[in-house]
This record gives structure tokens, C-alpha cells and sequence, in this order.
């Protein structure tokens, strides 16, 4: 689907109503901007993604998290800083 727009003088654009459409944005919606070659790629974002991201992190991780934070001579031992 391909749908001419303008670029305004303040360098904004329309979405328009086909376009809107078909990818679900409505007003107030956030949007991600992507540039691939000379290709703008417009992304509703979906805030959902996130809902289960405890499902990815092990069940001890904010104790692993909290180590890796005051752990630091380990954590600059690793890296070889000391």
C-alpha cells in the first residue's frame, strides 16, 4: 500500500487516513520511526510487549541484579581493570 504525503515547511508529515488505517494508529498513539537505506518505516509501538517480560528473566534476577550492582571489585576484576 502506497500513499503519497507531504513534508511540510516545519518538516512534518501526515499519516493519512488509509494509512492510519491499516496500521491501527489512532490519535494520541506512540509511533517508532525507522530509517532502512532511504526507507522511512513507521511502527505503531505496542506497549503490551513488555506485559510478560518477567516470563524471559530467571526467577532469582533482581538478587542477580542486585550483586552484579555492588559486586564491583569482581565486576572490575573480570573486565582486568584490577
Amino acid at each position: 500500500m502506497g500513499e503519497m504525503t507531504v513534508v511540510t515547511r516545519g518538516s512534518q508529515i501526515t499519516l493519512t487516513k488509509g494509512i492510519r488505517e491499516a496500521a491501527g494508529i489512532r490519535e494520541g498513539d506512540r509511533v517508532i520511526l525507522n530509517v532502512v537505506g532511504n526507507t522511512v518505516v513507521v511502527a505503531k509501538r505496542d506497549p503490551s510487549v513488555f506485559d510478560n517480560l518477567k516470563r524471559f528473566l530467571p526467577d532469582n534476577f533482581e538478587e542477580i541484579l542486585k550483586k552484579t550492582r555492588t559486586d564491583d571489585r569482581k565486576r572490575l576484576k573480570r573486565l582486568g581493570i584490577i
